[in-house]
């Protein structure tokens, strides 16, 4: 009997086994043709794609040799075309086609054997924790916002049971693509992801308005919906990376191009639609005066300021009043 030299595994994209092939000589043959050592069922793998070797003068040293292939091969992000050679360390995956190698040689240490995991008390931990301070967020902004505590109180029921669908929806729809992209669920880990991207923009939010009350930064304000873009950009490609953890650099510049192509985008509907870049006309949140750091305005200076608004809104209505004469 051979004695077995080492092990060469094909994965697909998601990680599950497709052949499985012990090496008992050298050099090894990997393509679609049944007088190849591992037959792949592969249609962007070549009949004979890879010849793989180790010589005797260098055992320490695995070299593969493309075959005649339009695709190649790619290792380490670098495509090795037809003809190419090149060395393959142990360990390192190789992409041909639409498979991913993997080698395994018998005078490699093998790892120490793992322990069987624990229940994760620490995670259910954190979700609990995550979950929690969403529902506090979403029942204490509502209560800020509501006239009257008896209608209040009776629109608790609704509110849980709305964010407990919408919370499962959002995070059972990234479940179920990160089962079909990645073979794996985690339904709970896009929880902990949603409820911390809410969260974020939530706190981001309430900076921006204390910031903008305290010293007088209008501006930082009006503009808040676009740093709460950024969080949600950032909670978005952290659900995408959990999907496909093996693009997150390509997932990392998606996300940014499509920040950078819609912030400007959306600037544009809102001056085209209301002729201002932001979305408020003043500051909407209030804050204990106590917590007011920049100096008083004087009340000449508020006069005139006022005065300056109300040259801006008249020119708006007598603005509106010319396009409802002309429609």
């Amino acid at each position: 009997m051979m004695p077995t030299l080492g092990l060469l595994e094909a994965f697909d994209r998601h990680g599950a086994l497709l052949a499985r092939a012990p090496i008992t000589h050298w050099p090894v043959t990997v393509g679609r043709g049944l007088h190849c050592d591992l037959v792949l069922d592969d249609p962007f793998v070549a009949p004979l794609h890879l010849r793989i070797d180790r010589p005797v003068d260098a055992p320490r040293r695995v070299s593969v040799e493309v075959g005649e292939t339009r695709n190649g091969a790619i290792l380490h992000r670098k495509r090795h075309g037809s003809g190419g050679r090149f060395d393959w360390p142990d360990g390192t995956p190789l992409e041909i086609g639409r498979t991913r190698m993997a080698l395994r040689l018998a005078d490699t240490a093998i790892a120490d054997e793992q322990v069987l995991p624990q229940f994760p008390w620490r995670t259910l931990a954190t979700t609990t924790v995550l979950v929690a301070l969403m529902a506090a967020a979403v029942l204490g902004s509502s209560w800020l916002e509501a006239n009257e505590v008896s209608k209040y109180l009776k629109s608790l029921p609704g509110l849980l049971l709305g964010l407990v669908v919408m919370l499962g929806a959002w995070s059972g729809l990234w479940a179920i693509a990160n089962k079909v992209f990645d073979g794996r669920l985690q339904f709970w880990r896009h929880v902990r992801i949603a409820c911390a991207m809410y969260l974020a923009a939530e706190a981001m939010q309430v900076a921006a308005n204390l910031a903008a009350f305290a010293f007088s930064w209008e501006t930082l304000s009006r503009f808040a919906y676009l740093l709460i873009s950024l969080v949600m950009a950032i909670g978005i490609y952290a659900h995408l990376a959990a999907v496909l953890p093996r693009r997150r650099a390509g997932l990392a510049w998606t996300v940014g191009a499509v920040v950078l192509l819609g912030v400007p985008a959306w600037l544009g509907t809102q001056w085209l639609d209301r002729m201002r870049l932001s979305n408020e006309l003043y500051m909407s949140s209030l804050f204990p005066p106590s917590l007011r750091l920049a100096p008083a305005v004087p009340i000449s200076q508020f006069l005139q300021e006022t005065e300056t608004l109300r040259g801006r809104l008249d020119r708006r209505l007598r603005n509106d009043g010319h396009a409802d004469e002309d429609d």
